[in-house]
């Protein structure tokens, strides 16, 4: 028997979203150019793709799902194969009182169904999505699900003391191929397979917030550990002692650089890996954030010829990005830029990088006394970790050399303090340091989708906006979440920046051991913004959430 299929248009027409005279001139278009009617009419901007969808959903009494923030199941992504998935554009997101859930972005499409039927065995439960939406999460889910399925399917119950082989295994190799990929496609920046007592938990960190994307059957740890392992250079017979390793990689096209670390745990050893794309594009002190006050600000610190600038914050602030965007926009010909890293994150033409070794005995203390015999105009030291080497770097911040590196403060004016600690001499500091730079990193509102919130008087005191700040209108976004945004409703990261100039003030203040709160009321006085009023700044432009800020400053 032929298949019926009731006619889009007229639905579109019926739910009142179309006139016969819109209906008529779109199928006109369509006999003269082809292709299917919904796609024409969301290309000529008649209808949206949402609109679309939840039109047909609520014409055939369907479900509207979006698939950015559906839990999608990817156990059931595997039931049928990708050819189906894309000849129907339909993909299986999860299971529903033992049926399988099709998400369609056509739902007159019954010999979609009927397919997915055959092929599975199983009942369907069809749902409405956006064709973007369907496209994406194929691309996304397809992949990684077969390896999942695979893995799974082959995997047996492990010994912990048997040495795994897997170069062979290809269901595994496969399965770690396709978690390194989909990170990388996601920008991610750490990939964490954690083990537990009944499974393996796979997270992602993107702009600095874990998300759960896996969840392994126990029985392929030994095989998912060795095969990383193995790819670290790492000693895979080992398991009681933490290892740290790198990965080299080329991930559609780009150089992908990965640093492995393992940590035994009571269940097994838990893997971090920290992605570090070489290839990526520099960005500019514009472009992580800086207002134009501070952008000024850093044009004298770094017009300076010699002296020390310091970027403080806790782990993962972004210094060393930073770092990066003060020395690319002093790069050039004339003047001589060394680098001391652990490790070398970008390379930099033009630049001479070099990176710590503490096995040979390459610590930064010694690479910044052989750095200083070497003629430079400017030397960047990664990270500032003991007194021998903050004396050295301060010192040679004295001598003609323009310094630049990183500390692990809370706050700008606290790290005087913190020099003080590691033994540098205040006379010296006082005299060398030309500014600090505080640094928090906060989630990017997704452009596409954030959307206008409200707020109340007292909410918006209590976040530190002022009285008249309220009454002349605080324009306020807040996240959504979007196919663009992987549902999150945030896309990307801004800094928010405190940055501390010295003068005489604050060096007569930090000579005389004046409490930090003291010498920060001095710097707020002299013109230095807050972390706080920099965050709320770009919270009242758009940037970025009230939420976003209230969980970097809790």
């Amino acid at each position: 028997m032929p298949y019926t299929r009731e006619r889009l248009g007229d639905l579109l027409v019926t739910a009142g979203v179309l006139d016969e005279e819109q209906l008529q001139a779109a199928l006109e278009l369509q006999a003269k150019e082809g292709g299917k009617l919904g796609e024409l009419l969301v290309r000529q901007l008649i209808l949206d793709e949402e609109q679309l969808a939840r039109t047909l959903a609520g014409q055939k009494g369907m479900e509207f799902v979006n698939l950015a923030v559906y839990p999608i199941d990817r156990d059931a992504v595997a039931q049928i194969p990708e050819r189906l998935a894309r000849r129907h554009h339909v993909l299986t997101v999860g299971y529903a009182e033992g049926s399988l859930v099709l998400a369609m972005a056509d739902p007159l499409d019954i010999e979609a169904v009927d397919d997915v039927k055959v092929r599975t065995g199983m009942s369907v439960t069809p749902v409405v999505a956006t064709a973007t939406q369907i496209q994406y999460a194929i691309d996304k889910y397809v992949a990684s699900a077969d390896a999942f399925q695979d893995v799974v399917s082959v995997a047996q119950v492990e010994d912990e003391d048997a040495v795994v082989e897997v170069e062979d295994d290809v269901p595994i190799v496969r399965l770690v191929n396709q978690l390194i990929r989909e990170a990388v496609i996601e920008q991610a920046s750490d990939i964490h397979i954690e083990p537990g007592g009944t499974s393996i938990r796979i997270r992602y960190r993107v702009d600095g917030v874990l998300h759960e994307v896996m969840q392994l059957p126990v029985s392929v740890r030994a095989g998912l550990v060795s095969r990383v392992k193995i790819m670290a250079d790492m000693d895979i017979a080992e398991r009681r002692r933490p290892q740290d390793g790198r990965i080299a990689a080329v991930v559609n096209g780009r150089a992908v650089d990965m640093r492995v670390a393992t940590l035994p745990t009571p269940a097994g050893e838990s893997i971090v890996i920290r992605i570090l794309n070489h290839d990526a594009e520099q960005l500019t002190l514009a472009d992580l954030g800086m207002g134009t006050d501070h952008l000024a600000t850093m044009e004298r610190f770094l017009k300076r010829p010699y002296g020390a600038v310091l970027i403080s914050g806790p782990t993962g602030s972004g210094k060393t990005t930073t770092l990066y965007a003060g020395l690319t926009r002093i790069n050039q010909p004339e003047r001589k830029i060394i680098t001391i890293e652990d490790p070398i994150e970008y390379q930099i033409a033009g630049i001479t990088q070099m990176a710590v070794n503490p096995v040979i005995g390459l610590t930064f203390a010694r690479l910044l006394r052989t750095v200083l015999r070497s003629d430079p105009d400017v030397v960047m030291v990664g990270e500032i970790r003991d007194p021998e080497t903050a004396e050295i770097a301060i010192r040679a911040a004295l001598t003609g050399h323009l310094m630049l590196s990183s500390i692990h403060t809370n706050d700008a004016p606290s790290a005087l303090t913190r020099l003080v600690d590691m033994d540098v001499a205040p006379y010296v500091t006082s005299s060398a340091l030309i500014g600090v730079v505080a640094q928090r990193l906060a989630r990017r509102l997704c452009p596409a989708c954030r959307r206008r919130v409200r707020i109340t008087k007292e909410r918006a005191l209590a976040a530190g906006f002022t009285e008249e700040e309220f009454r002349k209108g605080l324009r306020l976004f807040g996240p959504k979440g979007c196919n663009e945004c992987g549902g999150t409703g945030y896309r990307g990261r801004v800094g928010l920046f405190e940055i501390m100039e010295m003068n005489d003030e604050l060096s007569r203040l930090f000579l005389r051991e004046a409490p930090s709160e003291q010498i920060r009321e001095a710097a707020i006085a002299s013109g230095m913004r807050t972390l706080r009023r920099d965050a709320l700044d770009k919270v009242a432009t758009g940037m970025t959430s009230l939420e976003e800020v209230d969980r970097v400053f809790v």
